[in-house]
């Protein structure tokens, strides 16, 4: 479990910790934003305000899927590759 902690390995997983804090992050904002989202058919021009704010909600969620996409595989090919090196370390060392 040392080895995680020092050297290349230490620097990737630091790397890796922050990538999941940022996508844990975004999930969490998306979460809060799809609660505000409501599926209601504004008819009157009374409501007109109301289903401006819904727009504007539904233009934030579209626009958070590319940085969640792209967090979310950059930490999982990250996660592969830091255990991939692990691996790769262990069976090459010397008993």
């Amino acid at each position: 479990m040392d080895a995680f902690m020092t050297g290349w390995l230490g620097y990737l997983s630091l790397l890796w910790v922050v990538l999941m804090v940022l996508w844990l992050a975004l999930l969490a904002y998306r979460a809060v934003l799809a609660s505000r989202e409501e599926d209601t058919l504004f008819i009157s021009s009374g409501e007109n305000k109301t289903a401006q704010e819904q727009h504007v909600l539904v233009g934030k969620l579209e626009r958070l899927s590319k940085p969640l996409w792209a967090f979310g595989i950059a930490a999982g090919a990250l996660l592969l590759a830091i255990v991939g090196i692990w691996l790769w370390r262990g069976i090459n060392s010397s008993p």
